[in-house]
């Protein structure tokens, strides 16, 4: 079976980014939409991020790249706005956890780092007029270099 460029992104941009940022450590406790809590160690259980809900997020985080550079907001500040959305959404709704990638925890950082690089790719799709080439070429040379670590 062979995975869409796109999985292979998501799940590759954060494997790459928790190892290159492991010495990150960054406490992630939120209690929303917790799946169940266990009376006797107060610890909250996440049901992880399934594919559905990272496509939703990214997507979300798409569309709000794109809409915020056709209101000229400057391209890192957009960009950064909608992955910190996207790495909020994943930390405080699932705690850090993605169904493809097992049970560790996702610093949130990396999961932001991940999320840049989703997003670019998103956009360079739906947006590429909004992209700075600058952008668009540190994205290719990302890809590519993940792709040689393979």
């Amino acid at each position: 079976m062979k995975k869409s460029p796109r999985k292979t992104i998501l799940a590759m941009s954060f494997f790459v980014a928790s190892i290159l940022l492991s010495s990150c450590s960054s406490s992630i406790k939120s209690e929303s939409n917790p799946i169940k809590t266990s009376s006797d160690k107060n610890e909250v259980n996440f049901k992880p991020a399934s594919d559905e809900d990272i496509f939703l997020y990214r997507q979300i985080g798409i569309s709000y790249l794109c809409m915020a550079r056709q209101i000229e907001v400057e391209f890192p500040k957009a960009i950064s706005l909608a992955a910190k959305n996207y790495a909020l959404l994943i930390s405080s709704r699932h705690g850090g956890l993605i169904k493809e990638l097992g049970k560790e925890k996702i610093p949130e950082k990396n999961i932001y780092n991940g999320a840049i690089l989703q997003l670019l790719d998103g956009a360079i799709k739906n947006c590429p007029d909004m992209v700075p080439e600058e952008d668009k070429n540190k994205f290719l040379k990302t890809v590519e270099q993940l792709n040689q670590k393979k």
